[in-house]
């Protein structure tokens, strides 16, 4: 593990030591689990963003965003993201 050392605005820290009290944790798990989840959230935008503007695959993307290729399907679907293949066409070829 390396160490990384960053400037934060106050009202950061307040935050943060809110969070360490209500999940009775340390500051360094606490700023561990927040950087890894806003990590994961931009990997799925720009997953997301790559896929709508049609430059790459929806199994690329998943590969990208680190989920699943059914959990990237669904995500692009609850933003509209037309991948050629609708929530019907699933369930249909499911059915088969």
């Amino acid at each position: 593990m390396k160490v990384v050392i960053t400037r934060l605005e106050e009202k950061y820290v307040h935050d943060l030591e809110q969070i360490e009290k209500e999940e009775h944790a340390e500051r360094s798990e606490v700023m561990r689990r927040l950087l890894a989840q806003a990590i994961q959230n931009w990997k799925i935008q720009k997953a997301l963003a790559l896929l709508k503007a049609r430059r790459t695959t929806l199994r690329k993307a998943a590969e990208l965003a680190e989920v699943s290729y059914i959990e990237m399907f669904d995500l692009a679907s609850r933003t509209d993201i037309s991948i050629g293949y609708s929530l019907q066409d699933l369930r249909r070829d499911l059915v088969k």
